[in-house]
């Protein structure tokens, strides 16, 4: 099989690749590369054992960006004489290269190091070009999980998707980090550009200074435009941070300055991948890293191998702290880079390419070796009831699992009398049922599932008092590694200081790992003694995505002609969406209409939602024509309400029912009645949504005057809308993944020393 590659230029993460599929048999490679070496690299890589030609050089710049047309690959590509051609990009001479394949009936491979986060803003013109290549193409490489996406995205079967993973020689990096001291506190490497925030990173030293009371050290490795920016900023705060600026450094050089850090920074606000990443863990260092570098959620994993926080500088500096003072868990975490990017090697990207090479020549896979697979770990998630809102959530955290090689098992039992008259309750193709009986008169129930949990690496169970059979597993049977997910306290208790909150915060200790729904949860379960560095934040979430673009397609039109079959006029409509239970405080609800209408006579009330409390609303709806209760509304009908709607009224508890209003850009009003599930903590008052004193005149005022404000309504909605971009299903299974691998990783809690403040005794 005849090879021939098109890329930009060379780069030292890449040619062992292409000198181990050159080295495998029964294939010849060939690389032709537009450019030597483009004006802003410095790379030097070894000699490569495959045929290599370097086009005659025809490049411009565009907005900063090298364009590389050279026309001569087609000679080239004749001379060569292919059986398949692979191109890694959308210049030019790429796109000479594919048509060449395509007059001559040849497969063409696309292969990228983009995501689908990268490509986000390409214009509609790449975007066409690029569905038109891959309408053509036999077989997709790409160097990530985002990069699956970003193919799966424009419609590529699966089965043509393959990986030729970016890596680094993981064996020098340890070998270098091994023989140095540890004379820095962080390391900053790349190029001193604005994308890369190399002041982020000298801030981020800074401010763990002042929490440790000490003088930290960073050395920075690169050079740019930024650079003497960088060296003024460091001198300015020399009082804090010793600063090293080594300049650019040779590949050989890369291990040592590696191995004399203790902590990697990587604070980009757009890297497709970030290869910096993979150095770092090869030399065993930590790795704090933004959410915008495609190797974060992947390589570097929250918790595990290093933390992914978004860009703010204060986050950075407590995650840096709580790994400087705690060695117990900077050596797990050290260990747990190391072990990762072992996955990362080059003998692995040049498989991944040749098995795609193979699959575009004969349709189907090649003959290449697999690695005896070792038995699959198992995750336990026990849920008493599935509600709708959790199976988007599900779904997506099984695929994410499954491309871990996890297998994930979901039980599924049942909720009280009551609850069923919620109506939304589900069940997945996938789940399994297991009994559920209740104590008469109670919601104290008994969920066995011993058999399942037996053989489980790690059982996730909701943190509730009425559960018996999490006492069960605390204290009699066990499993190997045991998690709680849920708030972290009951934040609706009559009686904060009782029995069963006291004895919730007992409970809150005898666990493995917290998956807590949202920082302020794990603000709890810190207060109750559970060790920070063992709890995920999960953000709890639903499937905004669905809902927005649901709301989305909803027409003014339809907007119309549901104001007529619901007899609304042409007045503000106001929207209750939710369960109908004591805690929504529904009368509270019901006396605030009434004054919203004394003040805005056409003001109109929709009612959407089912349970215990239905009664009250259906009242109100018989006595009074501008009431309209709907009943329970799923789907295109819940998004032709809320786009309807102008605001969303709720005085009593706000859970997961914010994300609605942030999915359709619908304002929330609520009242600070301290009721509230944590999801509260996503509303910014007076900026996505409106919280008022719990004072029903207070809250009817607000209202009243938000709707004679069409600037202010609009200015809250659009807010409120922006705002669901957060919140995602995939966000949270992202989060959840991520603290299952940390679980699986780590020590038993109750195995090893206690937790101090600052981190381990």
């Amino acid at each position: 099989m005849k090879i021939a590659l098109i890329t930009n230029e060379l780069a030292p993460y890449r040619t062992p690749v292409f000198s181990r599929l050159a080295a495998t048999p029964g294939i010849e490679l060939h690389i032709f590369t537009c450019i030597e070496r483009e004006p802003n690299r410095f790379w030097t890589y070894p000699p490569m054992n495959c045929g290599t030609t370097i086009l005659k050089e025809r490049m411009y710049t565009f907005r900063r960006r090298y364009i590389h047309s050279n026309f001569d690959v087609v000679s080239g590509l004749a001379r060569f004489g292919p059986d398949v051609v692979v191109t890694d990009g959308f210049n030019p001479t790429h796109l000479y290269a594919f048509c060449y394949a395509q007059r001559h009936n040849l497969p063409h491979v696309a292969m990228t190091d983009g995501t689908d986060m990268s490509e986000k803003t390409l214009t509609f013109m790449h975007r066409v070009v690029r569905r038109f290549v891959f309408s053509r193409s036999q077989a997709f490489v790409s160097a990530s999980h985002g990069g699956m996406r970003l193919h799966l995205g424009y419609g590529v079967p699966k089965e043509k998707c393959f990986t030729s993973c970016l890596c680094v020689d993981n064996e020098s990096f340890a070998r270098g980090a091994q023989a140095a001291a540890k004379t820095h506190d962080f390391m900053f490497c790349g190029r001193f550009e604005a994308v890369k925030n190399p002041l982020f990173a000298l801030k981020v030293a800074v401010a763990t200074a002042k929490r440790l009371g000490r003088k930290t050290s960073i050395l920075f490795v690169g050079s740019g435009s930024l650079e003497d920016k960088t060296k003024a900023a460091a001198a300015a705060c020399a009082e804090w941070v010793d600063a090293t600026f080594f300049g650019f450094a040779a590949q050989d050089q890369l291990p040592a300055l590696y191995g004399s850090a203790r902590l990697f920074l990587f604070p980009s606000s757009w890297d497709p991948w970030g290869v910096v990443a993979n150095e770092a863990c090869a030399s065993g260092l930590p790795v704090i890293v933004s959410p915008f570098a495609g190797a974060a959620d992947e390589l570097i994993q929250d918790g595990r191998n290093g933390f992914i926080c978004e860009l703010n500088v204060e986050t950075w500096a407590i995650k840096a702290e709580s790994l400087l003072c705690d060695a117990e868990e900077y050596r797990r975490q050290s260990e747990a880079s190391r072990r990762i990017v072992r996955g990362y090697s080059f003998d692995k990207a040049a498989a991944g390419l040749a098995a795609a090479c193979q699959y575009a020549l004969s349709g189907r896979p090649g003959e290449i070796p697999a690695a005896v697979a070792a038995p699959r770990p198992k995750v336990l998630i026990v849920e008493r009831q599935l509600l709708n809102y959790r199976m988007a959530f599900y779904n997506c955290l099984r695929g994410m699992l499954e491309r871990d090689g996890i297998e994930l098992q979901l039980l599924v039992g049942e909720g009280t009398p009551a609850e069923k008259r919620k109506k939304n309750e589900v069940s997945l193709g996938w789940s399994i049922h297991i009994p559920t009986h209740y104590l008469p008169g109670t919601s104290l129930c008994w969920q066995p599932f011993g058999r399942y949990a037996k053989d489980a690496d790690l059982v996730i169970v909701m943190h509730e008092n009425k559960i018996l059979y999490n006492l069960w597993l605390m204290l009699a049977a066990r499993p190997k590694r045991l998690a709680f997910w849920g708030h972290g306290a009951n934040l609706q208790s009559d009686n904060p200081d009782g029995f069963k909150e006291r004895f919730k915060r007992w409970t809150v200790k005898k666990v493995d790992w917290w998956f807590a729904y949202t920082d302020s949860s794990a603000a709890l379960v810190a207060k109750a003694g559970f060790p920070a560095q063992r709890t995920t934040v999960v953000q709890n979430a639903v499937d905004t995505e669905e809902m927005i673009r649901l709301c989305g397609e909803v027409s003014a039109a339809q907007c119309r002609l549901k104001r007529r079959e619901w007899g609304l006029g042409d007045g503000p409509v106001g929207l209750y969406l939710g369960s109908l239970y004591k805690e929504k405080r529904l009368d509270f609800l019901l006396a605030a209409a009434a004054l919203i209408r004394s003040s805005l006579p056409d003001f109109q009330l929709l009612v959407v939602g089912a349970g215990p409390e239905q009664h009250t609303i259906e009242q109100a709806a018989a006595a009074h024509p501008w009431i309209h209760y709907l009943g329970p509304l799923q789907g295109n009908r819940k998004a032709e309400a809320l786009v309807l709607a102008d605001v969303l009224m709720n005085p009593g508890l706000v859970g997961l029912g914010i994300l609605d209003s942030f999915a359709s850009g619908t304002p929330m009003f609520t009242t600070d009645c301290g009721l509230h599930s944590p999801e509260i903590s996503y509303l910014a008052p007076g900026h996505n949504g409106v919280m008022t004193n719990d004072d029903v005149h207070d809250y009817a005022a607000a209202i009243v005057a938000t709707l004679r404000d069409a600037r202010y309504l609009e200015s809250l909605g659009q807010a409120a809308l922006a705002s669901a971009s957060q919140y995602t299903v995939e966000n949270m299974a992202a989060r959840i993944r991520s603290g299952i691998l940390a679980c699986l990783d780590a020590p038993r809690f109750g195995k090893h020393r206690k937790f101090t403040e600052k981190g381990l005794a």
